[in-house]
């Protein structure tokens, strides 16, 4: 809007510079002069205008076309796959500026987006070519007879394992997929997160009992009421779990604990192992990344995609999670969600009954 009024008031400024520079000496000099000095002035008159006429042309090109021009020869770009894009404008309005600062932002985001994918991409087939290529290589060498029959029961284990783990790979996949496009809505209800978590850790008990590890859960006394979606969080917790139970040494302990601050809940699973370097706490909740071998044991290894898909659902509830850890003093993950407000109370009583079903899952 402001560049349009600017180009309107330029607009007015040249027409008021052309009547005093042509109708007013057209109008009260001409009249009274007489023979050559009317050509002179004539001739003048012209010089007057041709330049006022590349003036205002020059101006133009300067103030709007050309500036207009490079954010449109940028939009192009963009809009062919090229993100090295860099709009840089001066002296042209702030709503130029402006548009300006926005391409190069939309510039960088594509760019940060591409690079993104690419490593996705590269990271994915990296992924599902290693548990392809181990089953490959033990049903080749079953089938070429290289393997004794009395060694085909424990080959085959292999072959169902990386089978398991690359289903679970690809659910992953899927789930973040998902999460990302928007494609599973929240399905909001209030439900009792210390209740959630004793049923979580419940179906643990097999992992818990042969790693001889011991879960200590520590709540906020009472119910404690949060406002979120149940399943998403459900498949939060027990990613932290499990990650607490297989990066935990055996004869330890796991923490779990809530605790109010204000309107939120503050969540913490803790583990006893070797913890997580300052470096790694900032890339962990990148998709594959994954941490020194310390912290994931071969035996353990898992998807690389866990921590992202917990981070995106927490973001989805405008909530936060972080890690604190250091080298050899395990790590505790934290993640906050919202009190039971009144403005979710309406759903209590659906809840309410999803609740007496849950209970009796061991």
């Amino acid at each position: 809007m402001k560049s349009f009024v600017n180009f309107i008031i330029f607009q007015i400024f040249g027409l008021a510079v052309l009547f005093v520079t042509i109708f007013f000496p057209l109008y009260f000099l001409l009249p009274v002069l007489q023979g050559g000095n009317r050509i002179l002035l004539g001739v003048l008159i012209a010089i007057v205008v041709a330049l006022e006429i590349i003036f205002y042309i020059i101006i133009s090109i300067k103030t709007y076309i050309k500036p207009i021009k490079t954010i449109n020869e940028a939009a192009k770009k963009l809009a062919l796959g090229d993100y090295n894009v860099q709009v840089n404008l001066k002296n042209v309005d702030r709503e130029l500026k402006l548009l300006s600062l926005n391409i190069n932002n939309l510039a960088n985001e594509f760019e940060n987006l591409e690079q993104m994918r690419k490593s996705f991409v590269a990271n994915a087939s990296h992924e599902l070519r290693s548990p392809l290529t181990s089953i490959q290589g033990f049903l080749q060498a079953m089938l070429d007879g290289t393997i004794e029959d009395g060694d085909r029961n424990q080959y085959l284990e292999i072959v169902l394992s990386e089978t398991r783990r690359l289903g679970s790979l690809i659910n992953s996949m899927l789930d973040l997929s998902r999460l990302e496009s928007g494609a599973t809505p929240m399905n909001m209800s209030v439900f009792d997160v210390n209740r959630l978590i004793n049923q979580i850790t419940r179906k643990f008990e097999p992992s818990l009992v042969k790693k001889q590890i011991g879960i200590n859960c520590k709540f906020e006394s009472g119910e404690r009421r949060v406002y979120a979606d149940k399943d998403k969080i459900t498949q939060v917790l027990v990613n932290l779990v499990d990650n607490a139970i297989k990066y935990s040494p055996q004869n330890s302990e796991i923490d779990i604990l809530t605790h109010i601050h204000g309107k939120k809940i503050y969540i913490s699973v803790k583990d006893m192992g070797e913890g997580i370097s300052k470096k790694d706490q900032m890339l962990i909740w990148d998709r594959f990344y994954m941490t020194d071998k310390a912290r994931t044991p071969s035996k353990n290894k898992g998807t690389g995609l866990g921590l992202s898909i917990v981070k995106r659902i927490i973001e989805e509830h405008k909530e936060a999670i972080w890690v604190e850890s250091s080298k050899g003093l395990g790590a505790t993950f934290i993640f906050t969600l919202p009190l039971e407000n009144s403005s979710s109370k309406e759903s209590n009583h659906s809840d309410n009954k999803s609740d007496e079903v849950s209970n009796d899952i061991p």
